[in-house]
């Protein structure tokens, strides 16, 4: 079971991860024009600065924050961890996991129901001219749940390791 929502989940971040690189090339085009149209034309392109702030920007950290856990490439300090007998060691990794399953459901639930409310009110900024930026509240819904999901498989994987005495294997997240 957790070694077919890995490979699911690996699809997964690849699209996102996809999706995220699309989104930081396509706010470094709308930047480029807005500054080529202020220095050439003498008028920058309307809500730019918006339109990066709420949405792109907003994909571009929150969306491969799971893709970041499969690889397991979060900044972490394990000098103690290293000196931890192996059993020790992924009890300490399996609490973290626990944590962090309880403070990303926190974050998912509150994300999720700020972003039905803003879908609600419909809304919106003042830029230059008015924005809806109600959609960007789904953005990051979407971004803790899929994180969400990444440490709950991972931290399901760790504690069936630890319970067969497994040490890793076809099952690996990363």
């Amino acid at each position: 079971m957790i070694s077919i929502a890995t490979r699911l989940l690996r699809g997964l971040s690849a699209v996102v991860m996809a999706i995220s690189g699309l989104v930081l090339l396509g706010m470094m085009l709308l930047v480029s024009a807005d500054v080529a149209s202020a220095t050439i034309l003498g008028r920058p392109i309307q809500n730019v600065i918006e339109i990066v702030a709420f949405y792109m920007m907003v994909g571009i950290v929150f969306l491969p924050l799971g893709s970041t856990e499969l690889r397991d490439d979060h900044i972490k300090t394990d000098i103690l961890m290293q000196k931890l007998p192996k059993r020790a060691n992924m009890a300490c990794q399996g609490l973290v996991g626990l944590v962090g399953i309880a403070m990303l459901s926190v974050l998912t639930y509150v994300s999720f129901d700020k972003a039905v409310q803003a879908t609600q009110r419909g809304e919106m900024m003042m830029g230059t001219t008015m924005i809806q930026i109600w959609p960007s509240r789904w953005i990051l819904f979407a971004g803790f749940l899929f994180f969400l999901i990444c440490v709950l498989v991972g931290t399901l994987r760790l504690i069936r390791q630890a319970a067969t005495g497994i040490s890793g294997g076809d099952d690996d997240v990363r």
